[in-house]
């Protein structure tokens, strides 16, 4: 892209306003990878839980049971959605992640799980991680982001 700057005359004003205007085209944060997100298989209509951890111990305090914007997440999403598949983008620096989905059904906010302590409601995390006897670990669903990534999550 060609900058041209006319002025009637020299000014040493020039060389700042040149500065600025090649700034304002820069992005702010010039180290960002694009995350896709794609989340198959859900069943009914309801909200998905997105939610993009950055470690272990946010990742294993929540177990992707929050979803959205919880302090402990690094990025999230909540959103209606029908049967079929979904598509989230985020923004993130290069760096280790996981995700964790969950589809809340009945609007409550939360995971529903039955007397056993067995989900309800679908779930998913990232790497296809199966849960055994609880939630996969960090290490199972962690992911490296460095460039665009695609995590195709099945629930």
């Amino acid at each position: 892209m060609t900058i041209k700057i006319h002025s009637p005359r020299p000014s040493a004003t020039r060389p700042a306003a040149l500065t600025t205007l090649v700034l304002i085209g820069l992005p702010i944060s010039a180290s960002a990878d694009t995350l896709t997100v794609t989340v198959n298989n859900i069943k009914k209509a309801g909200e998905i839980h997105v939610a993009v951890y950055d470690n272990a111990d946010a990742f294993e305090a929540d177990r992707g049971e929050k979803g959205g914007a919880a302090p402990c997440i690094t990025e999230g999403t909540i959103e209606m959605v029908e049967p079929g598949s979904v598509n989230y983008v985020y923004e993130l620096p290069p760096g280790t992640y996981a995700i964790g989905i969950f589809h809340d059904v009945n609007l409550n906010n939360k995971m529903d799980n039955n007397f056993f302590g067995i989900p309800k409601e679908q779930y998913g995390f990232s790497n296809n991680a199966r849960a055994f006897l609880g939630p996969p670990s960090f290490e199972a669903a962690a992911f490296e982001l460095n460039g665009a990534t695609i995590q195709s999550i099945d629930l």
